[in-house]
């Protein structure tokens, strides 16, 4: 019997149907899984050693089927039930893989979320005048906000994420542990990558709104420009800073898990959305 035919018979394959036996064009499976399939295949070949299981106990599902349900769960943002429904998995099993998962993808972080160094600085400047026209920019930061579910009430409850974007529309820097509430100012001065400006590990420019404070590293617009110099300062900022704002929309367009609620512990929601970064970088780099 044809591959086809075999993989067909067995309905806790269907993800792997798209990746192996070509069942569907490509389209549709980057429609599902947001990558095509040949990202897809190298992906799971850089996380299926920190997959593998040490046993066959309990009849582990392969690597690449844990991969694949992770990323519909991800692309789509439905319920683990849902997304189970794929492989004939149960709802906590779903729950399990996707954050076994999403944490070897963490694990990829320091690979593909790379602040740049003095060479791509130099480049990053040229990149962002020549979109925005604003001298010196290495980066733009901003906030966004990733509902998620309160383990105790019904109330609305979210993530506060800080991403720093370069001009290629890549996260050089993101950080995902800070609730709702909590200032934009305050998770900036709170982080590692405000702390290295001071030190002079870094020769340029942040942008940002005016959630944080103007300093001589970071720049805000001002509020009420009354010159024509402002007026010009003010323009160029916001179409320069404008970046991270595109980025968002397109990291959250790419993984609707991230408008959705995200349905775990405020823990596990935080390694979800550095995964989807991760994942956002990686497929930047292909």
């Amino acid at each position: 019997r044809s591959i086809h035919a075999s993989l067909l018979d067995c309905s806790c394959f269907l993800p792997s149907i798209y990746l192996f036996a070509g069942v569907r064009p490509c389209l549709s499976f980057q429609d599902h899984f947001r990558m095509y399939k040949e990202n897809a295949l190298e992906l799971i070949s850089l996380l299926t050693p920190r997959l593998s299981c040490l046993s066959l106990r309990g009849r582990p599902l392969p690597s690449s089927l844990q991969v694949l349900l992770t990323l519909r769960f991800l692309a789509s943002g439905t319920f683990h039930r849902e997304t189970g429904d794929l492989c004939g998995a149960s709802e906590a099993t779903v729950c399990r893989i996707v954050h076994k998962v999403c944490r070897a993808i963490c694990e990829l972080r320091s690979l593909y979320i790379k602040f740049p160094d003095a060479a791509d600085q130099a480049n990053y400047k040229v990149q962002f005048y020549e979109y925005g026209h604003f001298p010196g920019v290495i980066g733009c930061i901003d906030e966004c906000h990733v509902p998620i579910k309160c383990p105790s009430t019904p109330d609305w409850f979210s993530v506060n994420v800080q991403g720093v974007c370069t001009p290629n529309l890549e996260f050089a820097n993101i950080v995902a542990r800070w609730k709702g509430s909590t200032h934009d100012s305050r998770i900036f001065l709170n982080s590692s990558l405000c702390a290295q400006f001071p030190r002079g590990q870094h020769s340029g420019l942040l942008l940002g709104d005016n959630g944080y404070g103007q300093s001589n590293f970071l720049f805000t617009p001002y509020i009420n420009p009354t010159t024509a110099e402002q007026q010009i300062y003010n323009r160029a900022h916001i179409r320069t800073s404008g970046m991270v704002e595109l980025i968002f929309g397109i990291w959250k367009n790419r993984f609707q898990c991230l408008r959705n609620t995200l349905r775990f512990r405020p823990r596990r929601c935080c390694k979800v959305i550095i995964a989807t970064a991760v994942l956002h970088n990686y497929l930047k780099q292909c």
